[in-house]
């Protein structure tokens, strides 16, 4: 393989004005490697034609949506490498089988329950209670409620057949990220958008202990993500994962975007040297 590789940015239109993958994109060029970006929403695809993506050494992809993740399926189909793989981001795009992931392995998570708004209503017992009403997909916050009684949950009118619910937890008002390229782990506080801060702390990076930077790789090579996030709130029992996102922005990361080519890059050379 030359030193100018040929990376593939399969993303969503709405992460193409984020700071990833967008930071990714422009060092590469930076640093010679040409990109292709590609909008699953703005192209044509005849099934069998492979033309699309012929000739490049990688794909990296952002999003989750159903066009997104037939994309990177084809791609996978053909032998190439993609970062993160389809099923790593499917895993944990549902978040019920996310949460019984991890619970099956042991991870520490806040109590979870799974069912629909008149089965949570009616057997989540009161002393649970507040929950954090979450649906099965979804991302950035959208759709959560916080539920005070099991009356008011009740009375919920909720869009989808099931839900998830996990136990509500009042904290500092700020929430730890750790972020993960590989298995290099950075620990982050940011804001939390359920809960008001107690004292104004500066958002950014924090210590990395040796049990935060376990539980991050751990949670990594569980979904088998290259480029992930795991949302966390530390409470008096520890870490509580609240939840595990594919390829973040990796906010406050020193040197994010190199960071993020040296890894792709290695990655991109290391399957083509086999």
């Amino acid at each position: 393989m030359s030193s100018q590789l040929r990376i593939g940015v399969l993303a969503e239109a709405r992460y193409l004005i984020q700071s990833q993958p967008t930071g990714l994109s422009a060092e590469l060029q930076n640093q010679g490697h040409q990109v292709t970006v590609i909008n699953p929403q703005e192209a044509f695809y005849v099934m069998g034609d492979d033309r699309w993506f012929r000739g490049l050494d990688l794909i990296v992809g952002r999003g989750r949506s159903w066009a997104l993740l037939a994309l990177l399926g084809w791609v996978e189909r053909s032998g190439m490498l993609t970062i993160n793989r389809q099923a790593s981001i499917a895993a944990v795009h549902n978040k019920a089988q996310m949460s019984i992931a991890l619970a099956a392995s042991g991870l520490p998570i806040p109590q979870t329950f799974f069912g629909s708004i008149e089965y949570l209503a009616r057997e989540i017992p009161r002393q649970s209670y507040p929950i954090i009403l979450k649906p099965i997909f979804g991302d950035n916050s959208r759709g959560l409620l916080v539920i005070e009684t099991p009356e008011d949950l009740a009375r919920i009118e909720w869009p989808e057949p099931v839900a998830l619910a996990q136990r509500y937890f009042q904290t500092d008002g700020y929430d730890l990220k750790l972020y993960g390229i590989g298995d290099e782990i950075w620990a982050v506080r940011k804001r939390s958008p359920f809960n008001q801060p107690l004292a104004e702390w500066a958002e950014g990076l924090v210590t990395l202990t040796p049990e935060l930077q376990g539980l991050g790789q751990h949670c990594g090579r569980l979904f088998g993500l290259d480029l992930f996030g795991v949302d966390c709130i530390m409470t008096d029992e520890g870490p509580l994962i609240i939840e595990i996102n594919d390829y973040p922005n990796y906010t406050n990361v020193p040197d994010a975007n190199a960071r993020l080519v040296s890894y792709v890059t290695s990655r991109a050379r290391e399957v083509s040297a086999r």
